[in-house]
């Protein structure tokens, strides 16, 4: 049985997940555990233990600086399953490319890229596409940041109605509502059971698409206050008398959001969406987290049976009600 209502609160903000590659991975307090679907229809299950370095290390655990410990540490543990869970689901294709071996350094390279051409049309484009409104990023820096804002949350709009047509990522956003629809039935302390899953919601006021909002929101605060600050300086100053000097001055707004003010804005973000599961019934959260939801439309996706059943076994685990050396079948 689930821990009722005595503990509730507690595992309440314990609980989260992600979808991986044909499975779902659970992260609490003391771990994380994922299952995946394997091609011969058994399930793949594994639990790792883990304490985080906010539990570990005082300083890292201090409200702000979980937030960006916290957002790292999310990170590195879900790439390293995603990767692992994709062997695991086409295990013919990591047979095919095992003469064609790819070294860490050549992942980490190529994750760099990604990072920066997705900062190119997230981060970048926007803010020179406001020139189209004759803005100055130095006479009217919150009106700047907040086109360009805007502009981005368009790009990032566009880019989820695009991918959301993609068959890998209709299966992707699949286990993704399988996740929240079963961490939903945890949270309103009902038995894990595929049926039950089946009657809750694949919205979730804590995932990771509201965070993506919040962040695009805190944004247009936080950036403006970087922008007055350069604009004091005088050496900034000097910059726009330069040959190419305006384009000089906007590469250094770009550069400090995404050194500087990102990491503020993650912290910030962080803390809000804490703050947010604690009065989650209230009305005015209620409105502030709906554009989040709204987003989780294109995110997630009315999972089958199996992708309950992966998302189940991943959260039991976690619970202590499923033994990873049990073997389970789609069909159990």
């Amino acid at each position: 049985m689930l821990n009722k209502n005595n503990n509730l609160k507690e595992t309440n903000l314990a609980y989260g997940g992600q979808a991986i590659i044909e499975g779902v991975l659970m992260r609490g307090k003391k771990g994380y555990a994922f299952t995946v679907k394997q091609p011969d229809d058994n399930f793949y299950k594994e639990k790792v233990d883990y304490i985080t370095l906010g539990k570990r290390i005082k300083f890292f655990g201090y409200p702000l600086i979980r937030g960006i410990i916290g957002l790292f540490e999310s990170l590195i543990i879900g790439i390293k399953v995603l990767n692992k869970s994709a062997v695991i689901a086409f295990p013919e294709e990591e047979k095919k490319d095992k003469n064609n071996t790819v070294s860490n350094l050549t992942i980490i390279l190529m994750l760099i890229v990604s990072f920066l051409i997705a900062f190119l049309i997230f981060g970048g484009i926007p803010y020179f596409l406001t020139s189209l409104f004759t803005l100055s990023h130095n006479e009217n820096p919150i009106l700047y940041n907040f086109t360009a804002g805007i502009i981005r949350m368009i790009f990032f709009f566009i880019y989820l109605i695009l991918i959301s047509f993609l068959k890998d990522t209709k299966r992707l956003f699949g286990y993704h509502g399988a996740e929240h629809k079963t961490i939903n039935t945890y949270e309103a302390n009902k038995d894990l059971t595929v049926d039950n899953v089946k009657k809750n919601t694949r919205f979730h006021p804590r995932c990771g698409t509201s965070f993506i909002f919040i962040v695009f929101i805190i944004t247009l605060i936080v950036f403006p206050f970087i922008n007055l600050f350069f604009n004091t300086q005088i050496w900034y100053q000097a910059i726009e008398k330069l040959p190419f000097g305006l384009i000089i001055q906007r590469l250094i707004h770009i550069f400090s959001h995404l050194l500087i003010g990102m990491p503020i804005v993650a912290a910030i973000s962080y803390e809000l969406l804490k703050l947010s599961q604690k009065f989650e019934k209230n009305f005015i959260i209620k409105i502030l987290i709906s554009p989040g939801l709204f987003f989780q439309l294109f995110t997630t996706r009315e999972p089958d049976d199996t992708m309950i059943k992966s998302a189940i076994y991943s959260l039991k685990m976690l619970l202590g009600e499923e033994e990873q050396a049990t073997t389970r079948k789609i069909n159990d």
